[in-house]
């Protein structure tokens, strides 16, 4: 890492004007911006792609839903002219988590902070730079387009061991916390001069004519959200419905909403209340949102109720299919790990609403005043010709009772500035064969 060095005093006062101009900051007014997301397909993490440095390098970042801010090994193949430390002193060091002793000693310059592996929870040590992020302002946006680039902050690991379990292509993590001053929204909120807001479409399951691929997307600052919608050529602003996002005193980044039930096809599933309260004094219970989690895990009790609610579901749309002398019976076959209920993919004929009885499952998550309802994608297909539902079981005591993981997310908005999440219905044809 090529790192040119200037006074302490220097860094100081660059910091302080940074930090203080953040403060001050107007009323937003500039467009969004748009980063690109891929998949990897061996450990099912979402990448996140960041343009970086002088020269510009495309540097990839799992993404962490709730991470304190973005971190990257800049130690080894990262060479850059633009990289500046930040010292321990600067108001941007005071907001990071540190290692005991940092900043004790007056000669100290480098801020050192810690850093958390999302994957194995573990924590490494760094040290907090900056350097210019080159980005994209969203081209459907009427807004001002933003300025191309500037300086964040960002981590750099001490080396490579804290990369333990992420995709190989990755060099860090992108942070998206909630309540850190340091994370990517925050940042390019105060940055860019747009609402504290982003979203992530997941599923962006159909193909552009324009670039023959599927890619997921990443939005900072809020829409227009332009999708394909229901024909090839038809295009559309995402409808959203919001929900309140809750706070856990115990874990502040990350995002936590109120499901007060769960119903598969309008039956609600019997769920012990306790479970879906966050404890404020442990921190336990309750709902999040994880991408890092690609399915949604349901603690013990609540799994096995809601496998038996899918499957009570089979069995009546099998006996109504047996009057009607029209469809086939939903076929289960054995289990593909994770799972533990999988169905015969060709049984399960997807039809319209006209038809009696036959639909496809229907899962819902029931708000106090809202329900997001996550047709088709309550199911996966784990191999040729088996469907599996794409729930597992989270376990006994979990720290959280439901996770609703990256399978069951099309698209989400998370606007940290009303405290408040968007959701939509899965677009049925971005879907089908997914």
């Amino acid at each position: 890492m090529a790192a040119p060095l200037s006074s302490p005093v220097v860094h100081f006062l660059l910091h302080l004007f940074v930090f203080i101009s953040f403060s001050n900051a107007q009323t937003p007014t500039n467009a969004g911006i748009i980063i690109d997301l891929e998949r990897d397909p061996a450990t099912l993490q979402y990448i996140v792609k960041v343009n970086l440095g002088t020269p510009q390098v495309e540097v990839k970042l799992v993404v962490d839903l709730a991470g304190e801010l973005p971190w990257f090994n800049c130690h080894e193949g990262y060479d850059s002219s633009s990289v500046e430390p930040i010292i321990c002193t600067s108001p941007i060091c005071s907001q990071a988590e540190k290692p005991v002793g940092t900043c004790a000693e007056p000669e100290s310059e480098t801020c050192s902070i810690n850093l958390r592996n999302p994957v194995t929870r573990s924590i490494g040590q760094g040290e907090l730079i900056s350097d210019i992020v080159s980005v994209t302002s969203n081209p459907d946006s009427q807004a001002t387009p933003v300025l191309s680039s500037r300086s964040f902050a960002f981590g750099c690991a001490a080396n490579s061991n804290i990369l333990s379990g992420f995709a190989t292509s990755s060099k860090g993590a992108a942070g998206l916390g909630r309540s850190s001053a340091l994370s990517l929204p925050s940042q390019f909120a105060d940055g860019f001069q747009f609402p504290n807001i982003f979203a992530v479409d997941l599923h962006d399951g159909i193909t552009d004519e324009k670039v023959l691929e599927r890619s997921g997307k990443i939005y900072f600052g809020g829409g227009p959200y332009i999708h394909y919608l229901w024909g090839i050529s038809d295009l559309a602003d995402r409808v959203l419905t919001y929900t309140p996002l809750l706070i856990n005193p115990k874990r502040k980044d990350e995002y936590f909403v109120d499901v007060k039930s769960i119903q598969v096809h309008g039956e609600t599933v019997p769920i012990d209340e306790n479970l879906l309260s966050i404890d404020d004094t442990t921190g336990m219970g309750g709902t999040k949102i994880d991408i890092g989690v690609p399915y949604t895990t349901l603690e013990t009790s609540i799994y096995k109720a809601f496998i038996k609610a899918h499957t009570e579901w089979v069995d009546r749309l099998n006996i109504a299919n047996a009057e009607l002398m029209d469809f086939p019976n939903i076929t289960i076959v054995a289990p593909v790990a994770p799972f533990t209920v999988c169905y015969d993919s060709s049984t399960i004929i997807i039809r319209g609403p006209s038809v009696v009885n036959n639909v496809a499952p229907s899962v819902s998550f029931v708000f106090p005043t809202s329900v997001w309802n996550i047709s088709f994608f309550d199911l996966v297909i784990a191999e040729e010709g088996v469907a599996c539902v794409a729930f597992v079981d989270g376990g006994l005591n979990p720290i959280t009772s439901i996770v609703i993981g990256a399978r069951q997310i099309g698209f989400l908005e998370f606007d940290i500035s009303r405290s408040r999440l968007g959701f939509e219905e899965p677009n049925l044809k971005e879907c089908v064969g997914c």
